[in-house]
């Protein structure tokens, strides 16, 4: 008779990082986080091409994204608040490190934005 200590009990499949609470709440962080991530790709990029010289006039595809960000974004930047609340919450239970890194660009992303915010409401 085999008692239950020497039998190795198959191991439970864990289920994936994503489908956890944790993993959860870092989709809802980054879904919260793209829109300033879509803002600041064609401004960096506008950004980067003036500066080397080879966009010296308006563009078509980089410059509507960043002026409509501007125009949308006194109304739409105090939404960062409770971003920065669930980011922070999320922090506090994510003990992976590549996770944790892009939750700190998401918190950064979004304490920018507010200060942005700030700036153009009462600057």
């Amino acid at each position: 008779m085999q008692t239950t200590d020497t039998v190795d009990a198959p191991q439970e499949r864990e289920a994936p990082w994503i489908e956890t609470r944790s993993g959860g709440l870092f989709f809802i962080n980054a879904v919260l986080a793209a829109p300033v991530f879509m803002a600041l790709y064609p401004w960096t990029l506008r950004w980067a091409l003036r500066a080397a010289g080879i966009l010296d006039r308006p563009s078509r595809i980089l410059d509507p994204v960043p002026a409509v960000a501007d125009h949308f974004i006194p109304v739409l930047g105090w939404v960062t608040i409770p971003a920065m609340y669930l980011v922070w919450k999320n922090l506090q239970s994510v003990d992976r490190v590549w996770p944790r890194r892009f939750l700190w660009l998401f918190m950064v992303s979004h304490a920018g934005t507010l200060l942005y915010t700030i700036a153009r409401v009462f600057g």
